[in-house]
């Protein structure tokens, strides 16, 4: 039950974001927004969950990690549903923060949760987690426009319908979790500071920004840049559809291939450059078929490479309290770095009118991601005392 709870809490995580990039041509049109506001909507919840994951600690050692997720996916529940009245350009901008500071907390707690439970089967544990990511993200960028067609409702209202699927995962954690409160005392007592001067733990925190700032800039811009390739909007809508399919199916992958070859280096390169190659192509070739290839590469190389991002603290550490602190210092950063990522493309969009610089753009921070790979690939047993 606490696997398929994990599994039902992760789903959560990225249905916001994603169901938002389904319909963005869309809600740029309504609101008469510019690119650099429209991907406000996608990145202040990024550098919320950057700025208010500092706070996991405090609210672990105060109501428990348990208690602690059970109160985001209620915070998440509340502002999704404000979105009914996402109409207002202030509090659909509102609506992102608050369920940007309950992603900032439920994710290391979520982490801490898996070390504390599964010590034995974190890769496992963590490929269930990123799997429920990527089967919400797809679910958000695959199911939105359908249900406002079908339920014949506009887009407020097909946004804020995720709500429900907040609630029925709360209940489910909740039920499957009930007996297991009591096992955080350890968490509770102990204090861990962040390991701000850890070399390692920044550079790792350094890896998570790079590839959640070319993950939630692809996400947030592909459907645009599918439609300067001559794709219909319908159409550009489905490929962040494939995009979100395909992450799902890596993320269910990738744990399976981790276990019988975990040679990290490996595949942070791997993934890194097929990353880069989507880039490149979306970025130099046109045509109908383009955006289809590079939705490919990028869902495979994307959710390989944020697996990997989610693994290395809980792979860094050697119990719950240092995962939950190096997660929280990680993430805090992390998601900071991500945040800025949409904001900027949008912004290149603004002052150049291409989409193909802005990929440019992200192909360099792929290339400096894929030397920080090369320095943190290989773990050092030797830094694991200090930790």
């Amino acid at each position: 039950m606490m696997v398929i709870a994990i599994l039902f809490v992760s789903v959560n995580l990225r249905t916001s974001i994603t169901s938002i990039a389904a319909l963005l041509e869309t809600i740029q049109s309504d609101l008469l927004l510019s690119s650099t506001t429209i991907s406000l909507l996608t990145g202040i919840p990024v550098i919320c969950m950057g700025l208010f994951a500092p706070l996991t600690s405090k609210f672990t050692q105060k109501f428990g990690l348990e208690r602690t997720v059970t109160m985001c996916l209620i915070l998440i529940a509340a502002a999704t549903a404000l979105r009914f009245f996402a109409e207002n350009v202030a509090l659909f901008i509102m609506t992102a923060g608050l369920i940007g500071i309950g992603l900032a907390i439920i994710g290391p707690s979520l982490s801490g949760f898996i070390k504390q439970h599964f010590p034995l089967h974190a890769h496992v544990m963590i490929g269930v987690y990123s799997a429920g990511i990527g089967l919400g993200a797809s679910m958000g960028a695959g199911l939105t426009i359908p249900l406002k067609n079908k339920f014949h409702i506009e887009w407020p209202a097909a946004l804020a319908l995720w709500f429900v699927l907040v609630l029925i995962s709360t209940a489910l954690w909740i039920f499957a979790t009930k007996n297991s409160a009591n096992q955080n005392m350890s968490v509770k007592k102990i204090k861990k500071p962040f390991p701000w001067r850890n070399k390692r733990a920044l550079l790792v925190m350094l890896f998570f920004g790079l590839q959640g700032c070319l993950n939630y800039s692809i996400t947030a811009w592909i459907a645009p840049i599918s439609q300067f390739n001559h794709l219909s909007e319908t159409l550009a809508g489905t490929v962040v559809t494939v995009l979100a399919l395909v992450q799902l199916g890596t993320s269910i992958l990738m744990p399976i291939f981790f276990v019988r070859y975990s040679n990290r280096l490996f595949w942070m390169l791997i993934n890194s450059i097929i990353l880069l190659s989507g880039l490149l192509i979306l970025s130099f070739m046109n045509g109908h078929v383009i955006p289809w290839v590079a939705a490919v590469l990028l869902g495979v190389s994307t959710s390989g490479l944020f697996y990997l991002a989610l693994l290395l603290p809980l792979d860094e550490t050697d119990n719950a309290e240092d995962a939950s602190s190096w997660t929280s210092m990680v993430q805090f950063g992390g998601y900071i770095i991500s945040g800025i990522g949409p904001i900027i493309t949008g912004w290149l969009h603004d002052i150049t009118g291409s989409y193909p610089i802005s990929f440019i753009g992200l192909s360099i921070i792929c290339l400096i991601s894929i030397v920080v790979s090369l320095v943190i690939g290989n773990k050092r047993v030797e830094e694991g005392a200090p930790n």
